[in-house]
């Protein structure tokens, strides 16, 4: 049990941790090159806009869940469960749409928000479970 607990939060440590950091590395980059490429070779180039509107979502997102790990974040538990369906649907449609300059799914770049539906939905079970079980125990379910 042990090593699957060790497994789960190496990945959870990628998912919250890593992947925001790669992302606000490219949002850095993007925005260090536009700046160059505007102001000292009066060129300014299109992609690196569209670069930082995907970085900034994903580094909001997963960096939403990581708040929530350290319980620094303000709690939407049950609006979240209501909203996965309808995500589902949103998904679907932006798989169909594609990002202007990149040619990516529009579906891609949003699913930032799903993943962070899941890790909510699947922490919140986890919590809900530690509360019966110190409930069960006779202590404060807090």
């Amino acid at each position: 049990m042990d090593v699957w607990k060790k497994c789960f939060q190496a990945v959870m440590d990628f998912i919250e941790i890593y992947v925001p950091m790669f992302w606000f590395v490219l949002l850095f980059v993007a925005f260090i090159l536009q700046i160059i490429s505007r102001y000292i070779f009066n060129n300014p180039l299109v992609w690196p806009y569209e670069l930082a509107q995907i970085s900034y979502i994903w580094i909001i997102t997963l960096g939403c869940c990581y708040a929530q790990r350290t319980d620094d974040n303000i709690v939407f538990s049950g609006l979240l469960v209501y909203l996965v369906l309808p995500a589902l649907e949103f998904y679907r449609f932006y798989f169909t749409r594609y990002s202007t300059v990149f040619k990516v799914p529009l579906g891609f770049v949003y699913l930032g928000f799903f993943l962070f539906q899941i890790i909510t939905i699947v922490r919140y079970c986890g919590d809900l479970a530690g509360c019966f079980r110190e409930f069960r125990k006779g202590g404060k379910a807090v």
